[in-house]
């Protein structure tokens, strides 16, 4: 997306930031007005997260919907005192723990930087009243949860139902990327097997 370049700044409680959520999510739905736009950036604080730190650990209670800037964010949970990848997301990301969020129970999913982040943190509560006094805001808010349902919907499938090889091509369809972006032991611990079995796996595509 090349829009995403052309990035503008703004002041937000001292810090000087940019607003490539606007430009990222009028890239999806369009010009936005100049007040939702002021609305939705009162909820925004800007974040530098280091690599390989937790934004969010297991065992919090999630209060953010989280913007990724630049860097890359991997999602884990814990099987059997294991970490297990779930997720993984680059530049341009919206994420957050709705399960958390809509249970008020802390996560069972984690999220770790794999490369040093900037990332703008959207308090829920405030994002909830900014949908309470825009139906424009509150529109977007109901679409982008469709999507992160039929994501979820996905990834369910692919756990539940492909083999190794379906899951290792379905990362080289839908996200190429994370192929230079993450170790091949994150990659590996997702498609659920080991690095060597991954690395032959690749070497006979």
């Amino acid at each position: 997306m090349p829009e995403l370049k052309k990035l503008l700044s703004f002041e937000n409680n001292g810090f000087v930031m940019d607003n490539s959520l606007r430009v990222f999510l009028e890239n999806l739905f369009g010009a936005m007005p100049e007040h939702e736009w002021q609305l939705l950036s009162s909820t925004m604080q800007p974040l530098t997260i280091a690599k390989n730190e937790d934004l969010h650990p297991i065992g919090k209670y999630c209060k953010h919907l989280w913007f990724l800037e630049k860097g890359a964010v991997k999602v884990y949970e814990l099987n059997n005192g294991e970490e297990r990848n779930t997720h993984f997301f680059t530049a341009f990301s919206l994420f957050i723990d709705y399960h958390s969020i809509a249970t008020h129970t802390p996560s069972e999913i984690g999220f770790r930087a794999v490369e040093d982040c900037s990332i703008y943190a959207l308090n829920y509560a405030a994002l909830l009243t900014c949908y309470d006094q825009s139906p424009y805001l509150e529109r977007i808010g109901r679409i982008m949860a469709e999507r992160q349902f039929v994501m979820e919907f996905e990834l369910r499938r692919l756990l539940l139902n492909y083999d190794a090889k379906q899951r290792y091509a379905y990362l080289m369809q839908k996200q190429p990327e994370i192929f230079q972006r993450f170790s091949l032991k994150d990659i590996a611990s997702f498609i659920g097997i080991t690095p060597v079995s991954l690395s032959r796996l690749r070497k006979s595509k």
